[in-house]
């Protein structure tokens, strides 16, 4: 296989650092519009009971599993990119590998219509304004999609250079959240633990909190194979590890609190948008007016921040695959066009409202990644990896014993 540019300028390490930095990009693409909204954990975990602590922990363990099997894949042949990566997987027939674009499209669409939709449901707390069927009005969705727009085609690298901070200040307030959340209820905490679980048979809870968020989650793993170019076979292990535990984590504390606020939540009138914005609603019940501002500050600019790097990440797509060298237009010109039908189809699909994004489009991708990444990758990548370390012992000695 051809020696990857890239494996000559990096420097591969297996510290404990090297494998928490790569583990961190899987949690910064994970902290997206569901997650730092509370919504994704109140539907995929919170309404079935106290196993919102327990199957956040086992998708994260599976996600975690799928994620160092293919950072494995890649590593191994130097790749350092999804569709290489998949393509390979899925040789001798690499067409297949279309079935992770089809994820990817699809998920990277309902990941911004939520956020637009999260954005502008702000926007709309703010002025006053009104939408209906849990979706924001229409004015706030148009304020947020012109201001998408405009930042996708002037803002770029100061949103990029922005997003970590975004990430680490949405990290710290939540985390201070949760444990001033659990603190003001710790007696509905320990009810929630005493109750059965909300659906009897234990399946559907199952399902969705354990294998389908572990489904759609695989959107994590194309930034884990590009960040993996600078780990070695420890650090690789270390990575996933660390991100298991990180994420599984994270997402179990924040069931651990909304478990103590579900009642208020799901009583609480459609006015207050409780069950769109959770968190921002115990933030308010909490009383503490200043985390209210910094949160829904932070919140916003995160939502806006997941929507450009997305959309300018999907106009550079298409524009390399469809335009260049092919249309005589002006590039602006060219990626604005680009930037302008992918907020419109955005805008479109936000009218659905936030929940129901996250519900079924989350949900139904989730069904496509299990047969298109998740079982391919821990059967297929698991005996190729085997094959390859086989037929290549060279790999060793460069990555070391995988």
């Amino acid at each position: 296989m051809t020696e990857n540019p890239n494996e000559k300028s990096a420097v591969t390490k297996g510290t404990l650092a090297a494998g928490f930095s790569v583990a961190s990009v899987w949690f910064g693409t994970h902290v997206g519009a569901g997650f730092a909204t509370g919504n994704q954990v109140l539907n995929y975990y919170v309404q079935y009971g106290w196993t919102a602590v327990l199957y956040p922990l086992i998708s994260m363990g599976v996600l975690a599993y799928v994620i160092y099997v293919i950072m494995k894949f890649a590593r191994l042949r130097g790749l350092d990119n999804y569709n290489d990566t998949f393509r390979e997987l899925w040789s001798p027939y690499p067409q297949l590998a279309i079935t992770f674009e089809i994820f990817y499209i699809i998920i990277i669409l309902a990941a911004v219509a939520a956020a637009i939709s999260g954005a502008a449901l702000l926007v709309d707390d703010v002025l006053g304004f009104e939408g209906a069927g849990g979706a924001a009005s229409l004015p706030s969705t148009i304020i947020v999609a012109a201001l998408l727009i405009l930042l996708c085609l002037f803002g770029v690298k100061l949103i990029i250079a922005a997003s970590t901070v975004l990430s680490v200040g949405i990290l710290v307030t939540a985390g201070l959240m949760i444990i001033v959340g659990i603190a003001n209820r710790p007696e509905a905490v320990l009810e929630a633990f005493t109750a059965a679980p909300n659906n009897p048979d234990g399946l559907e809870g199952f399902w969705r909190g354990a294998v389908i968020y572990c489904g759609f989650q695989c959107v994590s793993i194309p930034p884990m194979i590009a960040a993996a170019v600078t780990l070695n076979q420890k650090g690789v292990k270390k990575a996933g590890v660390l991100g298991g535990i990180m994420n599984g984590g994270m997402l179990a504390l924040s069931g651990l609190m909304l478990l103590g606020w579900q009642d208020l939540i799901y009583a609480a009138p459609e006015s207050d948008k409780a069950i769109d914005l959770p968190n921002l609603f115990i933030c308010r019940e909490i009383g503490w007016g200043w985390l209210e501002i910094v949160y829904s500050i932070l919140l916003f600019c995160a939502f806006v921040s997941t929507c450009v790097t997305l959309i300018y990440t999907m106009i550079l797509r298409i524009d390399k695959k469809f335009f260049v060298g092919k249309v005589d237009i002006h590039e602006k010109i060219r990626m604005a066009v680009i930037g302008v039908v992918m907020v419109a189809v955005c805008m479109l699909l936000s009218t659905f409202g936030l929940t129901k994004i996250i519900t079924y489009a989350y949900g139904y991708d989730g069904y496509l990644a299990l047969v298109a990444i998740v079982v391919p990758v821990i059967i297929i990548g698991n005996i190729k990896n085997r094959k390859y370390v086989k037929e290549h012992p060279e790999c060793l000695a460069k990555h070391g014993n995988f």
